[in-house]
């Protein structure tokens, strides 16, 4: 069952709210103190993590089939959609082991597909739930994390705190719809926000050529101009019209920033002009995902936008 994107319910009281995690969908079907573990495409990937092999001991002879996502933590403790991408599309057991004692995972489970000996999935949220949790599991690499019910706002606020992707709401009397994409399930998800010095530009292409194509900006650290990345979305004609005039006069031969990969063909400009830009999360050497450009700010000195803000 998957969520559509959407605003936090109003009507709060009918629905639990569970934090959204970066990770990947995984089934997993346990009996006889042994696991395997499914993708959404159906694809066995159990020899892949191998640190979740647990979780069929813990769960005995079963059988039950339960939903979750598996995620790679980093150093923060929160979800990297980077990090996982290293644990994926391993073949061999060697290597998915190697790969495990570096990069570990967890299995965070939040429903019951299969019980007793019986089907679940035409149980309200509420009776799954309450099985899930009667499970009780707990283990190095995975567990069930809390659901909240009637309390979307402060979930959200939650999220927003611990710079998680959002949160999931699920209605309280839905059952679940296995393949179905359901507004019984809805997605909200949060993206960050924050200034970035526009230090050069990539020329566009297609549509978009003989005009910029993308900003390459960065912040400051220790004084010195530190690449974060390229920001090509976001823009109105209007606003690239305006940038391309702004920017004209700025160009320089070299580049501004202290290090970072940068592709052929840029265009470089004193670091005077300061954008905001929404992002989903940034990788551990800083590059944005998922930027879009917003706007230019005008009440912030370049040099005041540092990684330390």
């Amino acid at each position: 069952m998957l969520a559509v994107a959407g605003e936090l319910p109003r009507d709060e009281e009918r629905w639990s709210f569970e934090l959204k995690w970066d990770g990947v969908r995984l089934i997993a079907h346990a009996g006889n103190g042994r696991v395997r573990y499914e993708s959404r495409r159906l694809r066995d990937v159990t020899a892949t993590y191998p640190e979740l092999q647990g979780l069929g001991a813990e769960l005995g002879d079963g059988p039950v089939i339960l939903d979750g996502e598996v995620v790679a933590l980093d150093d923060g403790g929160r979800p990297s959609f980077q990090l996982l991408q290293e644990r994926m599309n391993i073949g061999s057991a060697g290597a998915a082991a190697a790969r495990a004692a570096q990069v570990p995972v967890a299995y965070l489970v939040f429903d019951v597909l299969w019980m007793d000996g019986r089907s679940t999935m035409g149980l309200p949220y509420t009776e799954r739930r309450a099985l899930l949790e009667e499970l009780a599991l707990s283990g190095a690499h995975w567990h069930t994390p809390p659901a909240f019910s009637g309390e979307g706002t402060a979930t959200l606020d939650a999220a927003r705190e611990r710079r998680l992707e959002g949160v999931i709401a699920k209605r309280l009397d839905s059952t679940y719809r296995p393949g179905t994409r359901s507004g019984a399930w809805v997605k909200v998800k949060l993206l960050l926000r924050e200034e970035f010095v526009i230090g050069g530009w990539m020329p566009g292409e297609g549509a978009r050529a003989g005009r910029l194509g993308a900003l390459l900006v960065g912040r400051y650290r220790d004084g010195r101009l530190h690449y974060t990345g390229s920001v090509g979305t976001g823009f109105t004609e209007r606003m690239l019209e305006h940038l391309g005039g702004l920017l004209a006069p700025l160009r320089r031969e070299t580049s501004p920033f202290a290090e970072g990969a940068v592709r052929p063909g840029a265009v470089f400009v004193e670091p005077e002009l300061v954008a905001e830009v929404e992002y989903r999360e940034r990788t551990r050497e800083g590059i944005l995902r998922q930027p879009s450009f917003k706007g230019l700010r005008d009440d912030k000195e370049p040099h005041d936008v540092t990684d330390g803000d």
